[in-house]
């Protein structure tokens, strides 16, 4: 399959709110807590942050991966500085990644991420951390393959259920 990866831009907008519901939706069948807001609300907060937080500032990354004109993926990655009783640095977060459901396990989400590997090692990060539901075999083995680890757990406790 042929496809380009690129920065993303405003212009990408459109097609990132449709890859980004597809990955809402995805989740939410997976982890039930990752239910997304109804639309448009979840469409329209997602949009401000995107415009409000990520485009234009220096800390924020996004790739996008296009074929025909059309986005077939994205990945966004934030730089990070550990807290302060810790040795100072910084490292990369993973926060989003999504390949369109119809050219899953083509590539795309390696060249994705070997992307913003490349920028994070360029904006001097030592590592990168992400984080992966439990529940999601095809995202664990996917992130397992590009090399990383387990590192931390993160738990949960329902205070509405207590």
């Amino acid at each position: 399959m042929d496809f380009i990866v690129r920065p993303g831009a405003k212009k990408d907008l459109p097609e990132m709110l449709r890859l980004w519901r597809e990955m809402m939706d995805f989740h939410a069948q997976v982890e039930p807590r990752f239910r997304p807001a109804p639309p448009p609300a979840g469409e329209q907060a997602w949009e401000k942050h995107l415009c409000g937080d990520v485009f234009g500032n220096e800390s924020w990354c996004v790739f996008v991966a296009e074929a025909d004109g059309r986005l077939i993926g994205q990945i966004m990655g934030v730089l990070r500085a550990p807290y302060p009783v810790f040795e100072p640095g910084r490292y990369g977060y993973v926060t989003d990644i999504v390949v369109d459901s119809t050219v899953r396990r083509s590539g795309v989400g390696q060249a994705l991420f070997k992307a913003l590997r490349a920028w994070f090692c360029e904006q001097g990060a030592s590592h990168l951390e992400l984080q992966v539901a439990r529940e999601n075999p095809a995202s664990q083995t996917f992130w397992r393959a590009m090399g990383c680890t387990d590192y931390m757990d993160t738990l949960w406790y329902d205070l509405e259920a207590r």
